[in-house]
């Protein structure tokens, strides 16, 4: 059986991630529709897909996987399609992209949780560092240790968004605590939850997090309605875990998706470094290389591992336990906004459990241009 998912429908294929999965889709031969309402890009093959048109003929569609590569406020109206079609009673699975709901709207998050329950829809979200097999390796070393202590975490994630000689940076962006450190905070409540065995324990002994950010500034300012943050710097306590973030969007970026923990396994020193970097993915133990392929396509491994997921558990599962589900997107999204706001105010926030972050007021109150 092919380890990739039997069909596949993309809405917002020309976007940015949309075309990244359409191009992986291609290359695995995976059949595709697609619905996008620009002009299709000149450089892809109209043959190696099959466009629609008719936003409901493609919510209509009997495929695999459904992918909504679009931003928060575009999806209401295929999701609603595809929420109905689950409470009907069809199989509908749907790969969602982050962040879960627009900064300005929190109270979404538990509207769609609610919604995904009821229909019982199988959603997911593109994190994609969490299907990405070297994160499966780093899990099952530290998995190995029977005295295990982490006692340090950096998190970087960084690129040249501002260059007017990028046309990718054209498109619009939210504030990169939910663009950007978003996935590097997924990939530290992903990584310590399945070291703990579930998400409430990463917050059982509270959290502190202060930070500050520095203002983007895109090439084309005039589209932007509020001032978005390009960098922040954070420094997160979880416990005794030091945690140290950087998530730069500024002219002269590194392009970089490094994450590097040290602490102790067994009484002895553990050092991991790993750059999830396309074209250059590396996974350092201790200084020993363990990577298994620097060229790795991190949207093949999406696409792989969310239909190994599909097939190996059952829904209730997927959507309970420690996946990339709405429950757990709701987590990194109230993580944002406690960056956020610590980055706008200036000051530490301190958070007694996953309880208080779920509670806390993610209300976004963007500074005027």
């Amino acid at each position: 059986m092919r380890p990739y998912p039997k069909s596949l429908a993309i809405a917002g294929a020309w976007g940015y991630i949309g075309r990244k999965f359409l191009d992986a889709a291609r290359r695995r031969r995976i059949p595709t529709r697609v619905f996008d309402p620009g002009d299709t890009p000149e450089d892809i093959d109209e043959t190696s897909f099959e466009r629609i048109t008719d936003s409901q003929q493609f919510y209509a569609s009997q495929v695999d996987w459904f992918h909504l590569a679009m931003h928060p406020q575009h999806r209401q109206a295929g999701l609603e399609q595809l929420l109905a079609r689950a409470a009907a009673g069809e199989e509908i699975a749907v790969l969602n992209e982050k962040p879960m709901a627009t900064p300005e709207s929190p109270e979404q998050c538990l509207e769609l949780i609610q919604q995904a329950e009821q229909a019982e829809i199988l959603m997911l979200f593109d994190f994609p560092e969490l299907y990405d097999p070297l994160t499966e390796r780093i899990v099952a070393h530290l998995s190995s240790f029977r005295d295990l202590r982490i006692t340090d975490f950096y998190l970087c994630r960084s690129k040249d968004r501002e260059s007017p000689a990028q046309p990718r940076n054209f498109k619009p962006m939210v504030p990169i605590q939910y663009q950007e450190s978003v996935h590097c905070l997924a990939f530290l409540v992903y990584l310590l939850a399945r070291l703990h065995g579930d998400t409430a324990a990463v917050f059982q002994h509270g959290m502190t997090i202060r930070g500050h950010a520095a203002a983007y500034q895109p090439p084309n300012p005039e589209i932007y309605p509020y001032v978005v943050d390009g960098r922040c710097n954070y420094h997160l306590r979880l416990g005794s875990l030091s945690v140290e973030g950087q998530t730069d969007f500024k002219a002269g970026a590194d392009t970089t998706k490094q994450r590097i923990l040290s602490g102790m396994g067994d009484g002895q020193p553990l050092h991991i470094e790993v750059d999830y970097q396309e074209g250059r993915k590396r996974l350092l133990i201790n200084g020993m290389d363990r990577t298994m392929d620097p060229a790795a396509n991190s949207y093949d491994n999406v696409l792989r591992t969310m239909t190994q997921w599909r097939r190996s558990e059952p829904r209730q599962k997927l959507m309970s336990g420690i996946y990339p589900n709405p429950k757990f997107a709701h987590i990194t999204y109230q993580l944002s906004s406690v960056l956020w706001r610590a980055c706008q105010d200036k000051s530490s926030i301190h958070l007694e459990s996953l309880d208080h972050l779920l509670t806390f007021d993610a209300a976004f109150r963007p500074t005027p241009p």
